[in-house]
């Protein structure tokens, strides 16, 4: 009948289909456990277009992320020799990684590799307990890693006394990851993205046909309202569907999870902007593969493509004159990120919020694997509550 709105029910619906929404999912479906997972599109910042074999969202993983890789096709080592690279500390200061100014660094860079390994030895435990943890529990069990997460990198830099290898190196690296500037970030987050620079990191390919055939459950749609109703949870998408379930995981980005049931306070957001381009690269350019820029230009790493075609990966947190790169160029594609990573101040958001509702994501720390473990402290409190009759 027209003007007729369905109503389906759940066991456990999970609003969101990023690496959260699909970790979540995935760890709910190998308990055997039933749910239903609602989003316009499988991959959140997972953004990779097969026709021009490009992510434009996140880029590439670490060595040790060890769900997501699971999901994902691996591809070729982003950076194969250090020779291959152009650090860029303004507009006219720029010179190769592998230089004799970089040299003067090295004092510096080891005492940054030092800390690196004791970071990532806390880190690995720190991640396996947030799997059965909430955040503010598993930093509380650690207090190195609850210092650095309330505290600033600027902070840390300047306690290492590294000041002038990050300004030269490490700093812009972490700024081609995130697209934030430094100072906003919390020491945790830097540390995090900082990985990058003492461990393998890979490209990748992302199948959401695959993975939506993987999940089944699946509905491509959006969410937009939440209610609650006679104790259970009622959602009602954009396609005009009312679903209800015992079960609420809202695994959308901090955004919208806080407009859909009005938390008080999120992470402020960074904005990307990520072109593939197509054309003749300025001089400056044109002798090095990769280029990472410091945190004071709105580039932020320029990457030529290994096909022969002329293609340049190019991400930014501004919109580009991609005339002040190129000297003629055609743009294949571009995606807008308004809020792609939630970066600052350093709060703890909770993960479960009572009464079976739950909001999982990269709310308290950047990056694909932080967000793919939310979505399996998630699944995992589901299970136990279910196991125990809850």
């Amino acid at each position: 009948m027209k003007g007729h709105i369905m109503e389906q029910h759940h066991e456990t619906i999970i609003v969101g289909g990023g690496m959260a929404g699909m970790f979540c999912a995935l760890k709910l479906k190998e308990a055997g456990k039933p749910f239903l997972l609602i989003s316009d599109r499988l991959g959140g910042r997972t953004y990779y277009k097969e026709e021009f074999k490009m992510n434009f969202g996140a880029v590439f993983y670490f060595e040790n992320y060890h769900n997501v890789r699971k999901i994902l096709t691996s591809g070729p080592v982003l950076i194969k020799s250090i020779k291959q690279i152009m650090l860029h500390l303004s507009e006219t200061d720029y010179y190769p990684a592998f230089s004799f100014r970089m040299l003067k660094n090295l004092p510096q860079l080891i005492k940054f590799k030092r800390f690196m390994k004791q970071f990532i030895k806390h880190y690995e435990v720190y991640k396996k307990n947030c799997e059965t943890m909430q955040v503010k529990d598993a930093l509380k069990k650690d207090p190195f890693m609850e210092q650095l997460f309330f505290k600033s990198a600027q902070q840390l830099i300047n306690e290492l006394k590294i000041g002038r290898a990050c300004s030269e190196l490490v700093s812009q690296f972490v700024y081609g990851c995130t697209g934030a500037k430094v100072h906003t970030l919390t020491a945790l987050d830097f540390c995090n993205c900082a990985q990058g620079l003492v461990m393998p990191i890979c490209q990748f390919a992302f199948d959401e046909n695959a993975m939506q055939r993987r999940l089944g459950s699946v509905e491509l749609d959006s969410v937009v309202k939440v209610d609650k109703e006679s104790g259970q949870y009622k959602v009602t998408t954009a396609k005009g569907v009312t679903y209800t379930a015992r079960n609420l995981v809202l695994a959308t980005p901090a955004g919208v999870t806080k407009t859909l049931i009005k938390l008080p306070k999120i992470r402020s957001a960074s904005t990307l902007f990520a072109y593939l381009v197509k054309g003749t690269i300025k001089e400056k350019y044109r002798h090095n593969d990769l280029h990472c820029f410091a945190d004071t230009i709105p580039i932020i790493f320029v990457a030529k493509r290994q096909n022969g075609k002329g293609e340049y990966e190019v991400f930014s947190n501004a919109r580009l004159n991609l005339n002040k790169y190129f000297d003629e160029h055609s743009v294949l594609h571009v995606k807008e990120w308004p809020e792609a990573l939630y970066t600052h101040p350093a709060i703890v958001l909770d993960q479960d919020l009572g009464d079976n509702l739950y909001m999982a994501g990269d709310h308290n720390g950047l990056g694909m694997e932080p967000a793919a473990i939310s979505g399996i402290y998630t699944a995992n409190q589901i299970i136990k509550k279910a196991a125990a009759g809850r």
